[in-house]
């Protein structure tokens, strides 16, 4: 630092400016300024620092206090005394409580998020957000990682989970350049069991709309190139649809 700026520290400091300020109004970080006025020895302590114990240990300072509810004693550190003072009523002038007994009292009702739900204005723009990127995720059920191991079995240049830029795929079979998406009957309301005004209580949309999304979706990922194929979750149960797909598409 240069000496002009380091003398207007001091001297901004001795016309009663406190560090804060004076962090604020040259844009120094506070650290600096408490080591400078350390150096020339005109720091001016607070009350409130003189009555903590605060001792040097090594290069850090330490303080020691005690919550009030499980009453262990905490060790708080620093590298600056002053900073140290400052950071130790700021945590504590609330409840003057520690880290381990706050996280306590906030599970179940003492939780601020308890209870709370998301606005009808927000699960709006959740679900907007959700259908601009069409994203599919989460974990492969029981009858997605068979479908995947037969055409593993017969194709061995297929892959699981592909991502093709903001999409995340579920089967690649890279030497036919296709895409195989399995949709669940359930979250993706196969047509041949549910209607278009079906109302989908975990996805607050409706059939209709829900099918509107994955087609949105399919018409992205073929724009990028790829072939690609649906297959629904009732189609697993029956082996003359999966025999006939495996024929036509999958085989070399």
């Amino acid at each position: 630092m240069n000496t002009q700026l380091r003398k207007k520290i001091i001297s901004e400091y001795l016309s009663g400016k406190g560090s804060t300020t004076i962090e604020k109004e040259l844009s120094i970080s506070k650290p600096i300024i408490l080591k400078i006025l350390k150096e020339e020895g005109i720091t001016r302590k607070r009350d409130r620092c003189k009555s903590l114990d605060i001792k040097k240990e090594g290069n850090q300072y330490v303080l020691y206090w005690k919550c009030k509810k499980c009453e262990e004693s905490i060790k708080r550190t620093s590298y600056h005394s002053t900073l140290l003072c400052r950071n130790h009523y700021r945590q504590t002038k609330d409840s003057g409580i520690c880290k381990k007994c706050s996280l306590e009292l906030q599970v179940g009702k003492g939780n601020p998020f308890y209870g709370k739900k998301h606005s009808k204005k927000t699960l709006k723009l959740m679900s907007k957000n959700m259908s601009k990127n069409c994203l599919k995720s989460g974990p492969k059920s029981k009858k997605e990682n068979k479908l995947l191991d037969i055409i593993k079995n017969v194709n061995k240049t297929t892959i699981g989970s592909y991502s093709v830029e903001n999409f995340i795929c579920d089967i690649f079979i890279q030497n036919k350049n296709l895409i195989v998406e399995f949709n669940g009957d359930y979250w993706h309301c196969n047509p041949n069991k549910f209607k278009p005004n079906y109302f989908h209580k975990h996805k607050k949309k409706t059939a209709h709309e829900i099918w509107k999304d994955d087609s949105l979706r399919i018409e992205n990922i073929k724009k990028k190139g790829y072939n690609l194929f649906v297959i629904w979750e009732s189609d697993m149960e029956n082996p003359e649809y999966i025999k006939n797909f495996i024929e036509t598409y999958v085989k070399n």
